[in-house]
């Protein structure tokens, strides 16, 4: 009474001390802490600051500035333009202005080839993190599988324990052979090399997954099973779920933008054959010891000065500069469009590998199936004439490793299955929403 009063007390601490993720937990988790998409975040981080580093070469500059001289010796007089020979400070201060009225459109061009970057980059860091969920995808149903496995070999190892202690009776009341025992112990080792061998399995796929997750391992978690998802009525049509990848996939917006990227390269690259327009403007003034009729604010005034200009740049050879670096861009552009058409065709083929790996894996899902309800029923009429004595321990083996290898068949093409599943409504919809 006491024991069971105080495991009644100890509950809610084994409750709050195990710790339940689902597969929308260890996404989270994955976008926190995995290194691959923090790279990813880096390159679009490196993207936004190049968009505001072109933005900014459309402002005007602006500057002020002072000097300061001690001059000894002769030199000239700043205020009076004399020469002289003796010991005085000389100070001026100014600012100065300049902006670019015209350049052919090169900072706009430059400016629209940094915003298509910038998104190129927030959609490649969408497709990285898309890349690295897939991984987490099949390391999560792993685990899901390899723990189903084991409890599968225990149970065998617990069945293989009850006809050793059944012999070893029969063994004391005189009805059974020392060669018996023998056999169906050789079977019950048999089945915890299989249980252990099923546990260090389950101890790695979880080991991988923590570590997917850049995670320090906890025996702890427990991670919960998945549910049947719904299927749209064309989900298997090969066509149509392209088609609907085609226009969400990130992968495929990344490399249409990095190829759209390069025809405002040409046009800023073009832009130096143009003529261009420089406004310029500065203001000026200084004071010199020399002068000791006005005071330092007084001479500043008296010495003010400025000018305003407007500066016309005509390009003589300006194409033979730029047609090699327009030949280059062009290239690169090729390059980008080659680019773009490799992602649709491995989003194609990963589309087709989808559909067929649901069809299959359904199939061999449910042959497995099968499989087990037909030797499940082989050996429960084995065992049973076992006990009866009157089927031979060579029998109960083979019937007891048919079942046992028909039941890790269907396990694992249950797990397969649910993963083909979400993968390919993954590629039908474009995002995991609703697929966790």
């Amino acid at each position: 009474m006491k024991r069971l009063l105080l495991l009644f007390c100890l509950f809610p601490f084994f409750v709050q001390a195990q710790k339940t993720l689902s597969l929308a937990d260890c996404v989270e988790l994955l976008s926190r802490n995995n290194l691959v998409y923090r790279a990813g975040n880096l390159q679009a981080e490196v993207a936004q600051a190049n968009l505001r580093q072109t933005k900014s070469l459309i402002l005007p500059q602006i500057s002020v500035g002072a000097n300061h001289s001690l001059n000894l010796g002769r030199s000239i007089d700043q205020y009076t333009n004399a020469y002289i020979d003796e010991l005085y400070n000389y100070n001026s201060i100014g600012a100065n202005f300049q902006m670019n009225i015209f350049q052919g459109f090169k900072i706009q061009n430059q400016i629209r080839q940094s915003q298509v970057l910038k998104e190129s980059a927030d959609e490649n860091r969408k497709a990285v993190l898309n890349a690295q969920t897939i991984l987490l995808l099949q390391g999560y149903v792993n685990v899901l599988a390899t723990k189903s496995l084991y409890e599968s070999y225990v149970q065998q190892v617990e069945s293989s324990k009850q006809q050793v202690d059944r012999v070893e009776k029969q063994l004391n009341a005189g009805v059974a052979a020392q060669s018996t025992l023998y056999e169906i112990k050789a079977t019950l080792a048999n089945d915890r090399f299989d249980m252990v061998t099923a546990l260090n399995n389950y101890k790695t796929a979880r080991l991988a997954l923590f570590q997917r997750m850049n995670l320090d391992p906890d025996d702890s978690v427990i991670f919960e099973p998945l549910s049947p998802i719904e299927w749209p009525a064309d989900a298997k049509d090969v066509q149509a779920v392209y088609e609907d990848a085609l226009k969400q996939f990130p992968e495929i917006k990344s490399a249409e933008l990095t190829r759209k990227s390069y025809y405002y390269l040409v046009k800023s690259i073009k832009a130096n054959n143009y003529p261009s327009l420089v406004l310029g403007a500065n203001i000026s003034a200084f004071y010199a010891s020399t002068n000791t009729n006005l005071d330092y604010f007084k001479q500043l005034n008296a010495t003010r000065n400025g000018s305003l200009s407007l500066g016309l740049n005509i390009p003589i050879m300006g194409r033979w500069v730029t047609r090699p670096r327009v030949e280059l861009a062009k290239v690169q552009e090729r390059q980008a469009q080659n680019q773009f058409d490799i992602a649709k065709q491995l989003l194609r083929q990963s589309v087709e590998l989808a559909v067929l790996d649901v069809n299959s894996t359904a199939d061999r899902f449910g042959a497995a199936q099968g499989q087990v309800e037909s030797l499940t029923a082989s050996f429960t009429v084995v065992e049973s004439k076992l006990n009866a004595g009157t089927a031979n321990i060579f029998e109960y083996a083979l019937s007891k490793a048919n079942l046992g290898k028909s039941q890790a068949n269907a396990i694992q093409a249950k797990y397969e299955y649910m993963m083909k599943q979400r993968l390919l409504q993954f590629y039908r919809q474009g995002n995991w929403t609703g697929i966790y």
